[in-house]
């Protein structure tokens, strides 16, 4: 008689999003797993254990994960549908870029500790799944998969065995950089020049949202750019981008009134729903955009890499937790189709992910610039108005961009292909006089609202200005 096979043991280290995913999927295939975090469990709330807390966007790929392990529906009770952009001039006039052709296609507003909330739940859930706060992860061995933890409360530290380690603990994971010490790895990691604060657009007093709830807000201003996203509760979510150094550059802002001078300057509209911008500009830390490409996400059949360990992305096309969550799922196939062979599963989940994410850093570069250079162009606004038109009339013949990777499952490098090749053929049909004809009805469209807008401006200080002659003044009160 056959002895029994033992049941294989996988240790994940990072109870993030992706690390809670991923260990769903592997106790649904009846691995016994054990997830290891650093910070301590943020669904009680403890000091310093959330983590960051910017906002997420949550689009198909990442629904369709979810949607694998029956959680869509529970997760879309603390999602903010958006429709589209609503670019600010900063001074009241607002631009809508819708990014569909009808309310079905839009994506997701959600907190970040609200969606790992709901996964650390479900994984609670399973009794094959346990999870260890506040140990943090001080080494591994990539050809035995073993782990040494500290544990932050007692100082003690355990080595803990496996059949095999995950590492999904963020783009400066230690389990990539053991897991790849003295290995020939091509390695590289790019910061922008810009770095973010995260701050709070509140509701207005009676807790209605203070702008359009089912959009994103930009204020593109070049150097200096103020997005928001909504909350469940009427507020938004935003995260002021400026330069590290320079005129106006982060480093420069040394007194409550070069804030303010900034935000009157920039974003003056948003600032009468921003009560606690001096307190929050003061007490928040600056953080990073990096975008993180390696050659090596595994090693054998011991050490797998997933997220942002190994391909991080600035967040500007809104793709990064859901690359992140889709890893979760093509490894959970590969290893479905390889169940004898941890290593080919591996190597076929690298080949098949790693050719998209590096041209989705590319995407997520390509659309930071455009945020801050062109978002308000008109040309920009027809071209986009003129892929939508496209689309409706020719649905499966012309698919734009942003549809393609935002509300598909195509792979982003075959999206970014087709994209091509849709717009080859469009110009050559004569696209560009209908984005050309587009562009001169945007152009007069705002000349119309800043007309509109002046004149708003106009009768508002006429009514707020004290009469210079009381006496020829009519008595309003008296007609009322």
């Amino acid at each position: 008689m056959a002895a029994p096979v033992p049941t294989p043991r996988v240790t994940v280290i990072g109870a993030g999003m992706s690390g809670s995913l991923l260990a769903i999927f592997l106790a649904r295939r009846g691995f016994e797993v054990d997830v290891y975090e650093r910070r301590g469990d943020l669904r009680c709330r403890e000091a310093g254990c959330s983590g960051r807390s910017i906002k997420m966007t949550l689009a198909e790929r990442g629904l369709q994960a979810l949607r694998e392990i029956g959680l869509e529906s529970e997760v879309m009770r603390f999602c903010v549908p958006l429709r589209g952009r609503a670019v600010h001039t900063g001074q009241g006039e607002v631009t809508a870029q819708p990014y569909g052709k009808n309310d079905r296609e839009v994506i997701l507003s959600i907190s970040r500790t609200d969606l790992n909330a709901v996964l650390l739940d479900h994984v609670g859930s399973f009794p094959n799944i346990r999870l260890h706060f506040h140990h943090r992860c001080c080494e591994i061995d990539r050809e035995t998969a073993a782990a040494v933890f500290l544990d932050e409360r007692t100082g003690e530290t355990r080595q803990v065995q496996a059949d095999f380690l995950v590492g999904a603990d963020g783009a400066f994971s230690v389990v990539r950089q053991q897991m790849q010490r003295g290995l020939r790895t091509d390695f590289r990691q790019d910061f922008l020049a810009w770095g973010y604060k995260e701050l709070t657009i509140s509701a207005r007093p009676d807790g209605t949202p203070g702008m359009d709830p089912n959009a994103l807000h930009v204020w593109p201003c070049g150097n200096h750019m103020l997005f928001a996203l909504p909350n469940v509760d009427g507020s938004f979510s935003g995260v002021c981008v400026l330069p590290f150094e320079g005129p106006q550059g982060f480093d420069s802002l040394r007194t409550d009134e070069d804030v303010l001078a900034l935000f009157r300057t920039r974003f003056a509209d948003a600032l009468p729903l921003m009560p606690s911008l001096l307190e929050e500009f003061r007490t928040r830390k600056v953080s990073e955009f990096l975008t993180l490409r390696t050659s090596r996400w595994y090693h054998k059949d011991k050490v797998v890499l997933l997220g942002d360990c190994c391909h991080s992305v600035v967040p500007f096309y809104g793709q990064g937790m859901n690359a992140a969550f889709e890893d979760c799922a093509v490894l959970d196939a590969c290893l479905g189709r390889h169940p004898g062979d941890r290593e080919a599963a591996f190597a076929e989940f690298q080949a098949a992910r790693k050719p998209h994410t590096d041209v989705l850093a590319g995407l997520s570069e390509n659309n930071f610039h455009e945020l801050r250079d062109g978002v308000r162009s008109p040309v920009l606004t027809a071209r986009k108005r003129t892929s939508i038109l496209l689309n409706r009339c020719f649905p499966k013949a012309y698919v734009p961009i942003y549809t393609l990777i935002s509300h598909s499952t195509t792979p982003y490098a075959d999206c970014v292909e087709r994209a091509r090749r849709q717009d080859r053929i469009a110009r050559w049909l004569g696209a560009d006089l209908l984005v050309g004809a587009v562009s001169l009805l945007v152009w007069g469209e705002r000349i119309v609202a800043r007309a509109s807008a002046c004149l708003m401006w106009k009768r508002n200080k006429q009514r707020e200005a004290p009469p210079q002659m009381a006496g020829w003044m009519p008595d309003e009160s008296a007609e009322a």
